[in-house]
């Protein structure tokens, strides 16, 4: 058994080209070594932050837990708020992110190793997600 305390937990932020509009801060929360199975992350975006349009390699699982966000595919957008819970499948187009307005929160769950691809090629998002400026 391994025991994270909060006051552990390591927030870093988030870079690269997933990642646009804003803040992003990502945190391990169980992980290698102390378990090989699975990965928990926490995701911290602010106000209006979020990543492109991407696919998995595995399965996602995403649990809200702080403010209002975004899960959008491309049917449209959902509102996702503490407690809810999203799955995406592998290969699955998706994006999150927080509202205009507010900060957002979630936890991931994923297999150790995902890999994440952007499908979108326009570097604002696609779907008409972000406007020209943004």
């Amino acid at each position: 058994m391994h025991l994270i305390k909060a006051s552990q937990v390591v927030s870093e932020p988030a870079t690269g080209d997933l990642y646009v509009r804003g803040d992003i801060g990502f945190a391990l929360l169980a992980g290698a070594p102390a378990t090989k199975q699975v990965d928990v992350y926490t995701v911290d975006f602010a106000a209006g932050a979020r990543n492109r349009v991407h696919i998995h390699k595995h399965d996602q699982i995403l649990i809200a837990t702080s403010g209002q966000g975004i899960i959008a595919d491309v049917d449209g957008e959902q509102i996702m708020e503490p407690g809810d819970t999203v799955t995406i499948p592998a290969g699955y187009p998706h994006w999150h992110g927080a509202t205009a307005d507010h900060a957002f929160s979630h936890i991931t769950i994923a297999l150790p190793g995902d890999e994440i691809e952007i499908v979108d090629t326009d570097p604002r998002g696609a779907w008409g997600a972000l406007p020209e400026n943004g």
